[in-house]
């Protein structure tokens, strides 16, 4: 898939998908096929595995292999994939670029190096080399979960790099406005947001594409309304859309013991007959109590799979 056709695909809304597990922590392709034929058929056209939100560094070389290959035969020639290829070496991310490209992947997306804190001049080396290097073009990864933090000045460089076509920044409203002001999008390059609380501010924004965990996976036609909403002009159908979203979020994501919100959102793919809740070890799996409350929540706030 061309540069060009990449970014207008991703002007819109694309799941950061959940890896399904079996309960012993294997590799479920069948859940994994399922879920990608549900938020598919649900409205999504892209979609993005092996991010934070799909557990990525849970998963072996192979494993990773395993599940791009895996979605692409489920989600046929037509569908654009992006492949999170992230790891703790510039020598480990190329060879998941590498292995992302043989798979079917049409384009990655990684955070600077995850054990290591880096300084300006290591990440300018680092994206440099996979600039050179790469099989496939390159989205790049700001977010908070990861210790580095890419300055706008440090981004506005980046962006000239030819296989550098896009960055996905996780954060806050004000660093979003922050690297709108350094980072302009055109037809080789986009910024796109990744925080579900932000989703309404950042479309306001003038941000034009998202890529979102929790509601990808779980509130797929929700999120492609609030969306569809703002761009039609009908602003308070969009306001409301989503505020309905993170009223239910703030209740799923911050009221059950679980220190991230993907056992909750499983839990949900499960409720819905998508696959099962079972995150990688050592992270809990939503508890059989937790998951009557999860039922209980959709209930009360309209919320249906």
């Amino acid at each position: 898939m061309k540069v060009n056709e990449i970014l207008k695909a991703m002007r819109f809304v694309t799941p950061a998908l959940a890896t399904p597990v079996n309960k012993d922590g294997s590799l479920d392709t069948d859940g994994l096929k399922n879920l990608v034929k549900y938020v598919l058929e649900k409205g999504m056209t892209n979609i993005f595995l092996l991010g934070y939100a799909g557990e990525c560094l849970a998963f072996s070389r192979e494993e990773r292999r395993a599940v791009i290959s895996a979605a692409r035969e489920a989600a046929g020639d037509g569908v654009m994939i992006m492949a999170g290829v992230m790891d703790d070496s510039t020598n480990l991310v190329l060879n998941h670029i590498s292995d992302a490209y043989d798979c079917g992947a049409d384009c990655v997306l990684t955070t600077p190096t995850d054990f290591v804190h880096c300084e300006d001049d290591e990440l300018r080396c680092f994206f440099n080399e996979i600039n050179e290097k790469t099989k496939l073009p390159i989205f790049i990864y700001n977010c908070p979960e990861n210790q580095h933090y890419l300055t706008p000045d440090l981004m506005s460089e980046f962006m000239q790099l030819e296989n550098i076509i896009g960055l996905k920044q996780t954060s806050t409203v004000n660093k979003i406005q922050d690297m709108m002001l350094k980072v302009k999008n055109n037809d080789k390059f986009l910024m796109v947001s990744g925080d579900e609380f932000a989703y309404f501010p950042a479309m306001c924004l003038g941000v034009e594409g998202f890529i979102m965990g929790g509601p990808g996976n779980s509130l797929v036609p929700l999120s492609i309304e609030i969306l569809n909403n703002f761009r039609a002009g009908k602003f308070e159908e969009a306001r409301t859309g989503y505020f309905k979203m993170i009223g239910f979020l703030n209740e799923l994501y911050f009221t059950l013991p679980y220190p991230t919100m993907m056992p909750q959102i499983k839990a949900m793919l499960e409720i819905g007959g998508v696959c099962g809740r079972w995150m990688t070890h050592p992270t809990a799996a939503v508890s059989d109590a937790d998951m009557e409350k999860i039922k209980d929540m959709m209930k009360r706030h309209d919320i249906a799979m």
